[in-house]
């Protein structure tokens, strides 16, 4: 190598080295304090790490809620200087539109960093990864996201979930953190012990500008237990559709297994989609029809001419009258110098018991339900489950029994025998939920065996190993000779055939059961019920079971203010066991 190479070399090597020595004069002697200052500004942060809850899985596991990864962006501004939080309001409203003040104000006084925006799309986190220099203390957290894939369809079951309350933050101690997700209704919230995770943490390193320089431990966060339902989605959306399509406004369905007590469909109209709840919590709130109300077991209703079943047990069972004993129906029963109509004002001639489930005659049970006495009455509908506590993964309430003891007591009056003539068809003072009214009927199916309602079958750990699984279990007995309910199911399979509940007939599958037509509101005989506005027309019922031979489903239809179960709620029902069949979804039972 020539010499004046050697010399252009050992030059280049000479300014590289006066150029770092520079640097280094720069950094430790002239900027030396400045890093000093920020150096000690390097701190100790906790981070939250959410687990997701667990999943939701009808009973052929497809998925009913499940969790996916949101991205928020946070801050932790409170190690910020007073400049560098305004340098960091104007980045924030250049690069994302928000405004740094409003939010400090609207979240002040919180322990966690700052939210500044909620589930942040690609391109929002690429504009941050592209600007991070200039955002200070502002980072990506993951915290799950529930989704609800069939939004509307079982929203009275499942429920919905929310940010926690202080109570419920008090509640879980350790496990959930205030960006975590509780239930806040439906099996989202009865079952929050099994859903919710175990929150994890991790100690991080984080210098002046907010960057992670290391992490000093972790713990993972654990996801949830997941539930596996007993409802079938496929029969969920018939029954769904199936109610929509009848225009009606509100109302209920039950579909249950007549042999186990499974839950296969429940729906409560109108509903409400649990992943727009917040977005839309005016609307939802607001609206007169109450969607998030679940009419299938906390509305409560005069229970109708379906009460007449288990007075038509209470008949036989006290020997109040053989089944085959006829009362004369001329259009009126008098008691005293007062008449009580029968719905039919033209009679229905000599009826015996089958008959009279056959075309619901209330002079029948008029007759024999003042024979029995409220007494009795109120007896016998106990046995069946009405006004008793329903064993359901979701609140039941429970229906109303009225006693002379009560009345006395609420209105300081005697209870008097037109009070006892009301109660025989079910109208009065007596309320009762759908779920009582199903049940009741299960109990016919199984000649007094009615078995606990349930919406769960299984319980996965996140493995997806089973670690519980439901069995069947008996909840109530009716203790009495089988040829009383055998005789009750005919009388109600001849509803269907050729009364009263006519429209549930069916070519495709036996359908047997009672209609009920609950009085809202008083109106004088030969008034047009029609013109009545909405609120108050009569409530519709349908409580049956198909097929008829061996019953394995029990289904139970209210429409509020329909009118006419035979006319309204009957053909629902019908329709749902029709589909339900043509699907040859029975086969999978």
């Amino acid at each position: 190598m020539s010499r004046r190479k050697l010399l252009v070399l050992f030059g280049f090597f000479v300014g590289v080295f006066l150029l770092i020595l520079g640097r280094l004069f720069q950094v430790q002697v002239i900027r030396g304090e400045r890093y000093r200052r920020l150096s000690e500004r390097n701190y100790l942060r906790v981070r939250n790490l959410y687990p997701p809850r667990g999943d939701i899985y009808d009973r052929n596991g497809e998925k009913l809620a499940y969790d996916e990864p949101r991205y928020v962006l946070s801050l932790d501004y409170n190690r910020l200087s007073n400049e560098e939080l305004k340098k960091l309001e104007v980045s924030l409203r250049e690069v994302f539109g928000v405004e740094l003040g409003e939010l400090i104000e609207e979240q002040k006084g919180g322990i966690e960093p700052l939210r500044i925006k909620d589930n942040l799309t690609q391109e929002e986190l690429d504009r941050f990864y592209s600007n991070s220099y200039r955002l200070p203390g502002v980072f990506v957290e993951v915290v799950p996201q529930r989704v609800y894939p069939h939004g509307k369809r079982l929203c009275h079951v499942i429920g919905y979930v929310g940010y926690p309350s202080k109570s419920e933050l008090k509640k879980y101690g350790s496990r959930i953190a205030p960006k975590s997700f509780v239930g806040k209704l439906g099996l989202e919230r009865s079952m929050d012990e099994v859903l919710l995770g175990k929150l994890g943490r991790e100690e991080v390193m984080i210098n002046a500008l907010g960057k992670v320089l290391k992490t000093l431990s972790k713990k993972e966060p654990v996801k949830g237990k997941s539930l596996v339902l007993t409802v079938d989605l496929r029969m969920q959306r018939i029954v769904e559709d199936v109610f929509y399509e009848s225009g009606q406004p509100a109302g209920a369905v039950i579909l249950m297994n007549a042999k186990t007590g499974e839950v296969l469909a429940l729906a409560s109209f109108p509903g409400y989609d649990p992943n727009r709840v917040y977005k839309e919590w005016k609307k939802v709130s607001k609206n007169k029809l109450k969607p998030m109300f679940n009419r299938a077991t906390t509305g409560r209703y005069p229970p109708a001419s379906v009460l007449k079943v288990p007075v038509s047990y209470a008949i036989l069972e006290t020997k109040t009258a053989s089944p085959w004993e006829k009362v004369l129906c001329t259009g009126g029963f008098y008691l005293g110098n007062r008449r009580f109509y029968c719905w039919n004002i033209y009679g229905h001639g000599p009826v015996n018991m089958v008959k009279a489930l056959q075309d619901s005659c209330d002079v029948y049970y008029y007759t024999f339900g003042y024979d029995l006495g409220p007494s009795l009455i109120i007896r016998y509908a106990r046995e069946f489950g009405y006004g008793d506590n329903i064993p359901l993964e979701i609140p039941v309430k429970r229906g109303f029994l009225p006693t002379p003891e009560w009345k006395r007591r609420r209105f300081g009056e005697p209870w008097y025998d037109g009070d006892t003539v009301n109660l025989s068809i079910g109208q009065g003072f007596m309320l009762s939920t759908l779920m009582e009214q199903t049940l009741m009927m299960m109990g016919v199916v199984n000649n007094g065996v009615i078995y606990r309602p349930t919406l769960l079958r299984e319980i996965k750990d996140p493995s997806g190993k089973t670690v519980w699984k439901n069995r069947r279990k008996v909840w109530k007995v009716v203790k009495g000779r089988q040829e009383y309910f055998a005789i009750i199911r005919r009388g109600l399979r001849e509803a269907v055939k050729r009364g009263t509940g006519a429209r549930a007939f069916s070519t495709i599958v036996d359908i047997a059961g009672k209609t009920g037509t609950a009085q809202v509101a008083y109106i004088k005989r030969g008034k047009k019920k029609k013109r009545l506005p909405w609120r108050l027309r009569d409530h519709a019922w349908f409580v049956g079971f198909a097929p008829y031979r061996d019953p394995l489903f029990v289904i139970g239809v209210l429409v509020e203010h329909g009118e006419s179960g035979g006319k309204v709620a009957a053909p629902i029902a019908r329709k749902i066991m029709e589909r339900i069949y043509i699907e040859r979804l029975n086969r999978e039972l």
